[in-house]
């Protein structure tokens, strides 16, 4: 079975920005952080947020829903399970179970292949199809769970 590096921590050292809250240049391109993300358990659920590039398609239309469900389909095989999902024009929600951050990363490496190409042949042209990384949110308690339930249902 091949090994995969873990995942190392940026260590922040001595400079400008401190450990004040706000301290140090502000991102202003609008992406997701590059920082470790956390940790995933099986007895968690996530709320996952993932954006296309730019005006490919709209998301909504029939190829692309089951362009989509195909996608959501192979990531099983890797051990992410889709519960629920909120397709919107130009990003998906969807509500996720892992056991661990390594399935996360296979079945979700899967599924942004599976989707993006298939966004790709649907729109056409060349290039990257989904804006940087997906944001992760992992929901600790019973109310932050049906809060982004309803989120992402309404």
């Amino acid at each position: 079975m091949k090994k995969t590096a873990a995942q190392l921590a940026f260590e922040k050292g001595n400079g400008w920005g401190g450990k004040r809250r706000g301290a140090g240049r502000p991102n202003k391109s609008g992406q997701v952080s590059h920082a470790k993300r956390e940790t995933v358990k099986s007895t968690t659920p996530l709320h996952l947020t993932w954006r296309l590039n730019g005006d490919f398609v709209n998301l909504r239309c029939g190829e692309a829903v089951e362009a989509f469900k195909m996608g959501a389909e192979g990531a099983k095989k890797f051990g992410l399970r889709v519960v629920h999902y909120s397709i919107q024009s130009n990003h998906v929600h969807l509500f996720v179970e892992a056991g661990d951050n390594l399935e996360l990363d296979r079945g979700m490496r899967s599924f942004g292949c599976r989707f993006g190409k298939a966004i790709r042949k649907i729109a056409g042209g060349s290039g990257p199809v989904f804006d940087g990384r997906y944001d992760l949110h992992v929901l600790t308690n019973p109310t932050e769970t049906k809060r982004a339930l309803g989120y992402v249902l309404q």
